[in-house]
């Protein structure tokens, strides 16, 4: 069930990314409007918004900011990888102690 939720999660950062990337929406002048009919999207869409990965326009319309972008998703990796790396020291320490 985890498994899956984290597909769909995954599948609607890329939909968000790709309606931006595929319009070339990367600077203010040619910002896009996004509007999504699943509500997954929406939250991934606000979550950009909020960190900064998608500015807003005067006019409501969106785009990319790369750098933030780049840097977001390396975020996401060395969390991810952190955690990782935790989960296996916690299991190597059960291990050496119940085994």
């Amino acid at each position: 069930m985890a498994t899956a939720a984290a597909a769909v999660v995954a599948k609607a950062r890329r939909n968000v990314i790709s309606h931006f990337m595929s319009a070339n929406a990367v600077s203010p002048d040619s910002a896009v409007a996004f509007s999504s009919g699943r509500r997954i999207e929406r939250q991934t869409f606000d979550r950009f918004v909020a960190a900064k990965v998608l500015l807003p326009t005067p006019d409501g319309r969106y785009y990319l900011d790369v750098p933030a972008w780049d840097a977001y998703s390396k975020s996401r990796r060395r969390r991810a990888g952190m955690l990782i790396g935790a989960l296996a020291v916690a299991a190597g320490a059960a291990v050496a102690l119940l085994g």
